[in-house]
């Protein structure tokens, strides 16, 4: 009862292929059918007047369709051929490539993003080549040495321990790749590729049919014996055809490409310092280091950063996020060191860090470049009557030329959001009847409003621009809108802390105990013998010292 349930969800899975309909709609019929024809036949004594007419039937029918098909198969290859190299150009022309069937990492910074897009399109221009399975572990190298180029490092630039990791989570990777994409793989045994391969290698075409033939000899054997055997085995043939060489040569590129994306993808997280290679000694028990994975991830508040001139209104958005007077307002610079406010934001734990003034200090601009760089998100509040920018725009050239430098590479930047605030106080002045519609705006207001967001995107170059008006005597604008873009945004703030804490792990370096516990336990073994070996030389030298002196 079991391989019948087996066998009807196999074909059930592949109803929705040429083999699926064929099974289900011709051959049940076909040998119940064949079956009373038989009985009749051999009943009534016709039985050599059927075995004719199936004869010439059979040729009637199977040598135009083999022609036919052979013709069609060769320009339908041909086309195929063409189309390929045709896609493989076009998405090598564009700036990104769909991620297909591996997937970047949220973890990735923007520069390693970009690596990771110009890696895809290196893969895809060595597959033009119909390269052999064969001979993919070269283009594996390239790749590898193709990342490792972007990384300023050379290919083999990792110690042994990280290049076995390297191939033990390339293996890994794969195997969840092809098991949730590549149907039947748990079906296809390495001695069947084998095989074919070996016939096709020594006999070419001809071992290619001849290889087929013997599988469908062994179907017709079954056929007599066991024929839900032989509708079984058509199905898993038909689930793993992908594998075998000539037959759907899009499932194999995919399958290649995969391989090589993966190796790019492991290869980012190798050169970015992401593998931590542990003393296998010091492991805790297996039971206890599966706990150990299971735990969730501890992370801190998200951290906000507000950069912003001096009187631009910064403190005013963070009375809005506490939603009580916590900071102070005033017409004056109010905040001349950086204060830390915790806050919510639908019920995400934030922490807001207000930054002194920018104020054309050289030292005040390089503490806020650090806290910029070491924030979730960047809030950068710009007031919107304020024409003045040269102070705004020379920082965040600097913000931008920090994670441009090759050594922040596998630094994730943090989303900038720039809030252009007091747009109330731009003229009209004495208009102001929000809401405005921005993206159609049709007041003298809605207007004004609308260049000032793109007069201050243009020039600073965020993530996201956003207006506000949050005086105490006039109606809100924009501080929804503020307060759902951080909520959209929890997710990818929580991401870069994630780099963050990854990058302050790594740059603590290998703890200096452990280090001294693996050259006291080489000392140990190395030490006693070394000195043996040492002693008849250092009495020798001890003796020439005497004589000398004698």
């Amino acid at each position: 009862m079991k391989k019948i349930r087996t066998l009807f969800r196999l074909l059930s899975a592949l109803s929705s292929g040429r083999w699926g309909i064929a099974l289900i709609s011709a051959i049940f019929p076909s040998l119940i059918m064949m079956g009373f024809g038989l009985f009749l036949a051999i009943k009534y004594g016709y039985l050599l007047e059927m075995s004719i007419a199936i004869a010439v039937s059979t040729l009637l029918f199977t040598i135009p369709l083999y022609i036919s098909s052979r013709s069609s198969r060769n320009s339908t290859n041909s086309d195929a051929e063409v189309n390929t190299r045709d896609e493989v150009k076009t998405e090598s022309s564009n700036h990104n490539i769909d991620d297909a069937l591996v997937k970047a990492s949220n973890e990735w910074s923007q520069a390693e993003l970009s690596i990771w897009n110009g890696s895809k399109h290196y893969v895809r221009q060595q597959l033009v080549d119909d390269i052999e399975w064969g001979n993919l572990d070269q283009t594996g190298l390239q790749v590898l040495e193709f990342v490792a180029k972007k990384f300023g490092k050379k290919s083999l630039d990792f110690s042994i321990p990280e290049g076995l990791k390297l191939f033990e989570e390339v293996s890994r990777r794969y195997k969840v790749v092809v098991k949730e994409h590549i149907p039947g793989i748990e079906y296809l045994k390495v001695s069947y590729i084998k095989a074919g391969y070996e016939a096709y290698d020594k006999y070419g075409e001809l071992g290619q049919k001849i290889f087929k033939a013997a599988i469908w000899g062994n179907h017709l054997k079954n056929l007599y014996l066991n024929p839900l055997k032989v509708i079984s085995d058509l199905g898993r043939e038909q689930a793993t055809a992908s594998m075998t060489k000539g037959v759907v040569d899009d499932m194999q590129y995919a399958a290649k490409q995969a391989l090589l994306d993966e190796v790019a993808a492991v290869a980012i997280d190798l050169y970015s310092g992401r593998f931590s290679i542990e003393d296998e000694a010091l492991k805790v028990s297996d039971v206890s280091e599966v706990d150990e994975k299971r735990f969730a991830a501890e992370l801190e508040p998200v951290r906000i950063v507000l950069v912003g001139q001096t009187s631009s209104g910064k403190s005013s958005i963070i009375n809005a996020l506490k939603q009580e007077m916590v900071a102070e307002v005033d017409v004056l610079p109010s905040t001349d060191t950086s204060t830390v406010y915790n806050a919510f934001v639908d019920d995400n734990d934030v922490r807001v860090v207000d930054l002194q003034g920018l104020d054309g200090n050289a030292k005040t601009e390089a503490v806020m470049l650090k806290e910029m760089t070491q924030a979730d998100v960047v809030l950068w509040v710009l007031k919107a009557n304020q024409s003045a920018r040269e102070l705004d725009k020379q920082l965040k050239d600097k913000f931008d030329a920090f994670y441009d430098d090759p050594k922040n590479i596998s630094r994730k930047q943090p989303i900038v959001i720039t809030v252009v605030n007091q747009v109330d106080r731009l003229k009209p002045v004495d208009e102001w009847q929000p809401p405005y519609d921005l993206d159609n705006p049709t007041s003298a207001k809605a207007k004004i409003i609308a260049q000032a967001l793109e007069y201050n995107h243009t020039l600073l170059k965020p993530d996201i621009a956003l207006p506000l008006a949050i005086a105490p005597e006039k109606v809100q604008f924009g501080l929804e809108a503020l307060k759902q873009t951080l909520i959209e945004h929890i997710a990818d703030a929580n991401n870069v802390q994630r780099n963050r804490q990854r990058l302050e792990a790594i740059n603590r370096g290998t703890s200096v105990k452990g280090q001294l516990n693996k050259a006291m336990k080489a000392g140990k073994k190395v030490a006693p013998s070394a000195l043996k070996a040492a002693t008849p030389k250092l009495a020798e030298m001890a003796i020439k010292q005497v004589t000398k002196k004698k």
